[in-house]
């Protein structure tokens, strides 16, 4: 009689929590294999192709030669999409030397379709005690325009690490360029997301081509859950799929600087 409650006991315990724990494990593998076909070169319809170059020249001469290259976080064709009103862009930050005067920044530009300044913004970068200019990692800047940006328009955005924040000698500076576009949201999108767990929503964006959305969505997750083995391949998955795989296995240090609004 006992063996046979025992039994039951058990049976149920298999049932409640087995099921589970192989829902977790195929949501996890879902998430990163829709991350690895979602932004890379075959995911781009002909019309969100972009003639915007992308790409940095020379390493910058104020980084240390052991960092990772200063890198901008783009889709494969250069042009992500975003739903939001006021863009968010990312890049990674290496470990820079502090022996520059004034020290060096970070200097953002937003352009519209006829290369009209939307916004620009420069960051002087704080000098550490161990004589370096800040920790290596993710940083990300919301560009709070004027006004929002219009539905179907393409911007292009500029991104420049300077060793040298005010001299006029840019030669040594080393600049990103890439483009953003705003869509319609599918309201069944905006509802579905509503109702999702953050890592769903991760895979509801990348479903929708929504590269910015994607990015920031998976980054928060990292940060909230740093030892989250499955967040970290999804991580690395996102950036091997679309030839960052240089600052894929870096340690996830996330920054967001604070912007003001231009009047």
């Amino acid at each position: 009689m006992l063996a046979t409650i025992l039994a039951v006991v058990l049976m149920l315990w298999l049932a409640v929590n087995v099921p589970a724990k192989v829902q977790a494990q195929s949501s996890s593998a879902s998430l990163s294999s829709k991350l690895e076909n979602a932004f890379g070169e075959n995911a781009f319809r002909e019309d969100v192709a972009s003639e915007t170059s992308i790409g940095g020249g020379l390493r910058c001469r104020c980084e240390t030669g052991d960092s990772k290259p200063f890198t901008a976080l783009l889709p494969a064709s250069g042009m992500g999409e975003t739903i939001a009103e006021y863009p968010t862009v990312f890049w990674y930050m290496p470990k820079i030397l502090a022996e520059y005067k004034p020290p060096p920044a970070v200097k953002f530009v937003l352009r519209d379709e006829k290369s009209q300044e939307v916004y620009s913004t420069t960051y002087v970068l704080v000098k550490s005690r161990e004589g370096f200019v800040g920790s290596p990692g993710i940083m990300s800047l919301t560009a709070v325009t004027p006004t929002p940006l219009e539905i179907g328009r393409e911007y292009s955005w500029q991104l420049t690490l300077r060793c040298d924040s005010t001299g006029l000698d840019r030669s040594g500076d080393e600049t990103w360029e890439s483009g953003l576009k705003r869509v319609q949201p599918d309201p069944n999108l905006v509802i579905r997301v509503q109702q999702a767990t953050p890592e769903e929503r991760v895979a509801l964006y990348a479903d929708a081509r929504l590269w910015y959305e994607t990015v920031g969505t998976l980054l928060e997750l990292r940060r909230e859950y740093p030892n989250d083995k499955n967040l970290a391949d999804a991580w690395k998955t996102l950036l091997n799929s679309v030839g960052l795989k240089i600052i894929s296995e870096e340690p996830l240090n996330y920054f967001k600087l604070q912007a003001t609004k231009m009047l």
